[in-house]
């Protein structure tokens, strides 16, 4: 009878989703960049401060840069996500239309939490990497989007890591890349 019950849970979580694949959100705990699947940028502000200011300040604050800023960049958009500040922590996230959107953001708000060149990101089934330059992905290794990133970040990823470039450590779904590297994840 236990058994049944069991069973009967298992077949619940399996079809709701639960034991699944894992999502990968966004909720850092540093600054850093957000790449989705489909090339999708985010960026996080993430800092400790010293002094009394409450949330609702820092979100109009952070809603009056992106006004700004759009105002000029009718082409280039940027969308808050979240501002907020939670024992001492203040945490900023934006969402980008495109990397040079965000490279000129961060120009504009003289954010130097990261420092890109350029960041792609590809399907591989889609993509011939034996033609792309200076791009060696070692046998073995699974996944199915491939991120090329030149500059220095702290980097999240929309799925697992499997491999990042030049014996860069990861985690889960992080990297700090420094340089020319690429992340392969699923």
């Amino acid at each position: 009878m236990k058994k049944g019950y069991l069973i009967a849970i298992m077949m619940i979580l399996f079809l709701s989703g639960c034991g699944g694949k894992k999502a990968y959100s966004y909720n850092p705990d540093e600054s850093s960049i957000f790449i989705s699947k489909d090339g999708t940028l985010k960026s996080a502000l993430v800092q400790k401060i010293d002094t009394k200011a409450k949330s609702e300040e820092l979100k109009d604050f952070a809603n009056a840069e992106v006004e700004d800023f759009n105002k000029l960049n009718s082409a280039n958009q940027v969308k808050l996500e979240e501002a907020g500040i939670k024992n001492d922590i203040a945490k900023v996230v934006f969402s980008y239309t495109s990397f040079e959107c965000m490279q000129e953001f961060a120009k504009f708000t003289q954010d130097n939490s990261f420092d890109l060149n350029s960041v792609e990101v590809y399907k591989l089934s889609d993509i011939d990497v034996s033609k792309m330059d200076s791009i060696e992905i070692p046998d073995g290794i699974k996944g199915n989007y491939i991120a090329v990133i030149d500059g220095k970040a702290d980097v999240y990823t929309d799925g697992k890591i499997t491999y990042v470039s030049n014996n860069i450590e990861f985690n889960d779904n992080t990297a700090k890349v420094d340089g020319f590297n690429y992340i392969i994840f699923k």
